[in-house]
């Protein structure tokens, strides 16, 4: 099978580097940037490096759209209209929140429509090509589209799963709260470690080891039961005390603080860690600490 990728960033390098040692034919690489596109072929090895999209895409069984989501439309309309289309051939972009059917032209072309999402995060090709095996990958588009994106990920190593294009927006928000909403969380607990004098730099260094371990108990016993700390026990006092400190500061970072602390005790009550009483009695604290003039001894 050949396989064309167009866009020559970490992800594109890294797919084609992974499926060339898989055994696929890199039948070329399109880049804008030449020197881009050379410097990927060179990652990849035995591949052409062509500037048209549209002519990059002769001969290929599948074409891969590695480019930033905003040019997506485009570049499908290049690679659609360019003539050197192969019919049947699936053309697929690796975008997360966008679905297939923006693949304008390939259909009329005789090509077949494809979403492939890794749900990762990459800095570089180096770590890309260590991290894509293993990897889930989230396909939707035409079924032809969908086979061929099934193949590609089980023979790069990674862990292919079908959706439908109506879940997307859904699959990519909660992408979105696990990456990107997890720095946001960290931002938090060191902004509130801050406030005891410590380092921002200083008190990353010192709560990583935690998320880490915290991590590491989520891969090891999952959910709920990776959930620790005051309110897994059911420890009122404790809670109290946060919320008191907590009026000492803005108040939206009490407010946030409340707000998370409510769905952790579902996550406590699913874990079955606090019972219904305890569960009751840290709620009617949160509300005590709601009250815009309160002093959470009511």
């Amino acid at each position: 099978m050949k396989v064309t990728i167009i866009g020559a960033g970490v992800l594109g390098t890294s797919l084609g580097v992974l499926l060339r040692r898989a055994g696929y034919e890199i039948a070329a690489i399109s880049s804008l940037n030449r020197r881009s596109a050379q410097e990927a072929a060179s990652h990849i090895g035995g591949c052409d490096v062509v500037g048209d999209p549209g002519l990059a895409a002769l001969g290929a069984d599948v074409v891969i759209l590695a480019v930033p989501d905003r040019v997506i439309p485009a570049v499908a309309i290049e690679v659609a209209s360019g003539g050197a289309l192969k019919r049947d051939a699936a053309v697929v972009h690796l975008a997360g929140g966008l679905p297939s059917g923006i693949l304008s032209g390939v259909r009329a072309a005789g090509g077949y429509r494809g979403a492939m999402h890794p749900l990762q995060s990459f800095a570089d090709v180096g770590s890309a090509v260590r991290m894509l095996p293993e990897t889930y990958f989230f396909l939707e588009g035409d079924g032809p589209a969908v086979e061929a994106m099934r193949q590609l990920v089980a023979a790069l190593g990674g862990k292919p799963i079908t959706i439908d294009v109506g879940d997307k927006a859904l699959y990519h928000a909660a992408a979105s709260v696990a990456s990107n909403f997890f720095v946001t969380l960290v931002d938090f607990a060191v902004t509130l470690l801050g406030k005891t004098g410590v380092g921002r730099d200083v008190a990353l260094q010192a709560l990583v080891p935690l998320m880490q371990g915290t991590l590491s108990n989520l891969e090891s016993v999952g959910l709920p039961n990776a959930l620790t700390g005051p309110i897994a026990r059911g420890d009122v006092g404790t809670v109290r005390r946060h919320l008191r400190a907590l009026q000492m500061l803005p108040s939206e970072l009490g407010k946030l603080y409340r707000h998370l602390a409510r769905k952790t005790i579902e996550v406590a009550r699913r874990k079955g860690s606090l019972d219904k009483t305890g569960g009751e009695q840290l709620l009617d604290l949160l509300d005590q600490f709601d009250q815009p003039f309160g002093d959470g001894e009511l």
